[in-house]
């Protein structure tokens, strides 16, 4: 057994201190690593850079630890007992990562605790110890405890290395309020301020958790489960664990006492909480084959991840639905928002489902100016491949099978098993369901890069989707326009001191026409200054083959465009129930 010492040293130098005990080296030198990515966070990250003053000693000798790469030492060769120690810097407040100020402290284990290369499988004991100033804090993890109180400082043990660094830790002040979903235990942690109605937000995630227990079926791959939730400003952000799930919210996203309906802030915490949920069971235990194990050294390619987390995406509204908590007609709204974050731009005509999953590493993650002019996300086109499989299922069982089944089955046959998966196994799985023929459209909508059937599809369930002209180029989304805009800039962009600063450029669009460019600052459309707040009442002055003189920085380099205003795209989607009877119980209208 291996043994680590966790340690918040110096809150204000946001510092942890750790030791690693390590029993038997290996005498001819023992080599340590440390990961250089997070599993469900496909980016290398580098968590090794934050490594400080590493040293290993026995029984306070110094013995020799040489660094071999980024993230790898080697010991000189021993053959009693070792401790290694150091410090990590501890300042990035995303759930990937490691943060620790005056007010809170989160870690994943990737980021704290060195793996002991050929000791991976033995059982990994972590002790949790509070500095003076921290020492009022509580403590909440997943992991086993084996000492201290509930929710206290104590130790800690997982069954391997694997297991270790898939238990996040959320410290601080912390609001913890339990509850009971299909007879598990479940917490929601809370850290940061907040006036949150703790009671109305565990009472609905105890409806989507029992959703979805009872959705998989026995058994459920945790005994109990907790949303660890840091609550800030301004952020969003979730990462699945194995009987946990790392959150970052903002709290206009948490319902407040008084309040009733549903409105977007709180359903977009909900539904982020029910697709890391969801990922309990697929891609915690139902995962791809290259994932098992996770090769954290390096990248792991796959085209899975239209799956993983496109079929995730479907489910996390839906299930909203589903359980109870919205309505039809907002769960549509959700729909709608999907649609338009797919079809905006050029990017699905660039890419394929299986290609955006393949470079998630490098495109995905590392996306810049023109990534909606070359990239798909598969979070939301996959999202939109499993609700036309959904569908198509459906109608080609005469609503006798859905997509909820499928999965069932599916991650009893792969998951519970932990086989995994490879690129053409859900494809092949779904040939055993006498009742489908759906190989011609799954390899189209993942190999392709053609338009998915969602509209014609829709129409069999009498669903409308209507295309509108949002009010400005920020609001594609699946609402209703008060007011469409008249001409189009055809780009993003934000506020800047100067004007307005644009963030994406759309190709063959008016600000691509007129050669503006991402970055480029404009101060002035027609001689006239212009910034976000007077954006909208300058451009509807202005109709489609309007001519005006824009002026715009480049750097530091002023330039004069002439710019030509093309029409709006009808890039919102407004979906509405139009027949009722023909939604075959895929949605309800009394929800």
């Amino acid at each position: 057994m291996n043994n680590y010492h966790i340690n918040p040293i110096d809150p204000k130098g946001h510092l942890f201190e750790v030791t690693v005990d390590i029993a038997n080296p290996h005498p001819d030198g023992q080599e340590l690593w440390l990961p250089n990515w997070i599993p469900g966070s496909y980016l290398i990250r580098d968590f090794s850079k934050h490594i400080i003053g590493i040293y290993a000693e026995h029984d306070g000798h110094a013995i020799k630890l040489d660094q071999i790469s980024k993230n790898r030492w080697r010991l000189a060769p021993c053959d009693h007992p070792v401790q290694v120690s150091y410090q990590v810097y501890a300042y990035d407040l995303s759930v990937r990562s490691a943060y620790l100020d005056e007010l809170q402290g989160f870690f994943n284990n990737t980021s704290l605790c060195l793996a002991v290369a050929g000791q991976e499988q033995q059982p990994c004991r972590l002790k949790l110890e509070p500095s003076d100033a921290v020492a009022d804090w509580r403590v909440a993890t997943g992991m086993p405890r084996i000492s201290g109180k509930s929710h206290s400082w104590g130790e800690f043990e997982a069954e391997n290395y694997d297991k270790l660094i898939d238990y996040p830790f959320l410290l601080g002040d912390l609001t913890i309020e339990e509850f009971i979903a299909h007879g598990i235990k479940h917490s929601l942690v809370l850290s940061g301020r907040h006036k949150a109605d703790t009671a109305r937000i565990t009472a609905d995630l105890a409806r989507i958790c029992e959703y979805q227990l009872k959705m998989f079926g026995e058994p459920a791959p945790f005994k109990h489960y907790t949303f660890l939730t840091m609550v800030v400003g301004d952020g969003f952000g979730g990462l699945e664990h194995n009987n946990s799930t790392a959150l970052v919210c903002s709290r206009k996203d948490l319902i407040k006492a008084g309040q009733t309906k549903v409105d977007d802030n709180y359903e977009t915490f909900l539904s982020l909480c029910c697709h890391e949920y969801f990922h309990s069971w697929n891609v915690k235990t139902l995962k791809p084959k290259a994932f098992i194990p996770y090769p954290l050294e390096r990248e792991t390619y796959t085209e899975q991840l239209w799956f993983y987390e496109g079929m995730t995406s479907y489910f996390d509204d839906y299930l909203l639905h589903r359980a109870g908590i919205i309505s039809a007609d907002r769960y549509l709204r959700l729909l709608g928002n999907t649609l338009a974050r797919v079809e905006r731009g050029v990017g699905q005509y660039q890419q394929s489902v299986t290609e955006s999953s393949f470079l998630a590493w490098t495109k995905f993650y590392q996306q810049n100016e023109n990534s909606p002019n070359s990239i798909v996300s598969y979070y939301a086109k996959g999202g939109l491949i499993a609700l036309c499989l959904d569908l198509t299922i459906r109608l080609q069982s005469d609503h006798q099978l859905d997509l909820q089944q499928v999965m069932r089955d599916f991650w009893h046959r792969y998951g519970k098993t932990n086989e995994g998966t490879e690129d053409h196994t859900f494809i092949e799985y779904l040939s055993h369901y006498t009742a489908l023929d759906v190989n011609e459209f799954m390899h189209a909508a993942l190999y392709s890069r053609e338009q998915l059937p969602v509209t014609a599809l829709l129409e069999n369930f009498g669903v409308k989707v209507a295309r509108h002209v949002p009010a400005n180029d920020l609001q594609s989304n699946g609402k209703l326009p008060e007011k469409s805009a008249k001409v189009t800039l055809g780009a993003r962009y934000k506020s800047h001191p100067q004007g307005i600063e644009l963030t994406h450029v759309y190709h063959d669009e008016t600000a691509y026409d007129a050669g503006l460019s991402a970055n480029d600052r404009i101060i002035a459309i027609d001689h006239l200054q212009v910034s976000v707040d007077n954006l909208s009442e300058v451009l509807d002055a202005f109709k489609p083959g309007d001519s005006v003189t824009v002026h715009a920085f480049r750097r530091d380099e002023l330039r004069t465009l002439k710019l030509t205003w093309q029409a709006p795209k009808k890039t919102s989607y407004v979906l509405s129930i139009t027949q009722p009877e023909h939604l075959n119980g895929w949605l309800k209208t009394t929800a």
